[in-house]
């Protein structure tokens, strides 16, 4: 690898990034802690059998990642890239090393990666992120809106969910379409300091319009609901618990309370996805989670706590935990791909 893809990794990977991170992370449960009450949360924790209900959480989450490993698989069809199934599957586990970045645009990462395995231009693989990013944000919107439906009463909430759908619909569409590139983004590298990207302008236009036209766009989000909605499991198994109501089941009322954590783990996430400046959506996804379980399922204030710490764990810090250890074999697979240096010394070919 060159010296500039190098410095393109380490922009990407720092362990500076990463203690912000865990800063960040301590001070929101912090928060949390104090606002529930440190022994009141640990006690409801300890209230169900957390020793095996974190590992099946886990495994719900795992599952999340095979299935919209589906779309990532896709996409790198749709655009010309052919990894071996476990290289492929292997970076896109590595990209949530950086799971936790504004907008978690630092998976971009994985290009990084898949250049150090084929040698691919990062401008080809980089945009795909972005993609992935949007059809996540339309299926949790989905996911939202069915949750409001079928487990909330009516309201403004409603309209406000249609139009935050609406703008990411608009928004795909316009990232898809060749002339947005023509028109627009074209003659903003055209000049200044944008005008080094010049040059990728039509490496990233090709990728984007082959990852979010019409069609591409509704296959992944199609793909990314059933992914997703593997964690809303996950919070249902957890609030049954912890409301005392057992395990989840198919009786009218557990399949509302389903409902209600679809919405309930959708819309947080909408809001951290939103609030793009946050790592990882940190101090975004907790307090509306809490305040919809509070507020609004009657929860205490130590229940909604304890949720919101065990979901988070499971579906964000396990994720980067998984992330490092993908990141680890795809290094060692680079290393292996690439070739032996020549040697200076000649042998006599002659007998």
């Amino acid at each position: 690898m060159n010296e500039t893809d190098n410095t393109t990794r380490e922009s990407f990977i720092s362990v500076h990034k990463l203690v912000l991170f865990v800063i960040a992370g301590v001070a929101v449960y912090l928060a949390i802690g104090l606002y529930g009450k440190f022994d009141q949360i640990a006690a409801a924790i300890n209230s169900i059998p957390w020793y095996w209900v974190v590992p099946a959480m886990m495994g719900l989450s795992f599952l999340n990642y095979a299935i919209r490993f589906i779309k990532w698989q896709y996409y790198l069809h749709r655009i010309g890239v052919n990894l071996s199934n476990s290289d492929s599957f292997s970076v896109f586990l590595a990209g949530f090393t950086l799971t936790a970045t504004p907008g978690k645009i630092g998976e971009a990462v994985k290009g990084v990666f898949i250049n150090r395995l084929d040698g691919t231009q990062l401008a080809k693989t980089v945009p795909v992120v972005v993609s992935e990013r949007v059809t996540d944000l339309l299926a949790m919107i989905i996911l939202a809106a069915l949750g409001f439906i079928f487990g909330l009463s009516g309201g403004e909430q409603m309209y406000l969910l249609l139009l935050l759908g609406a703008v990411a619909l608009v928004g795909a569409l316009i990232l898809g379409h060749s002339a947005f590139y023509q028109r627009f983004v074209k003659k903003m590298v055209s000049f200044g300091p944008l005008k080094r990207f010049q040059d990728s302008c039509d490496v990233i236009e090709n990728t984007m319009v082959r990852t979010l036209g019409p069609r591409p766009m509704v296959l992944a989000t199609a793909v990314s609901i059933p992914g997703w909605f593997m964690e809303c499991l996950e919070l249902w198994l957890l609030l049954s618990l912890l409301s005392g109501a057992g395990l989840p089941s198919l009786t009218p009322a557990s399949l509302l309370l389903l409902a209600q954590t679809t919405f309930i783990h959708a819309a947080a996430s909408t809001v951290g996805a939103l609030l793009f400046f946050l790592p990882g959506g940190l101090g975004g996804y907790e307090p509306f989670a809490i305040y919809v379980m509070e507020f609004v399922l009657g929860l205490t204030a130590s229940v909604a706590g304890a949720a919101t710490i065990l979901i988070r764990f499971v579906t964000l810090w396990f994720s980067v935990m998984v992330g490092f250890v993908a990141a680890g074999i795809v290094t060692r697979r680079a290393r292996s791909n690439r070739p032996a240096p020549e040697s200076d010394s000649r042998e006599d070919d002659t007998v």
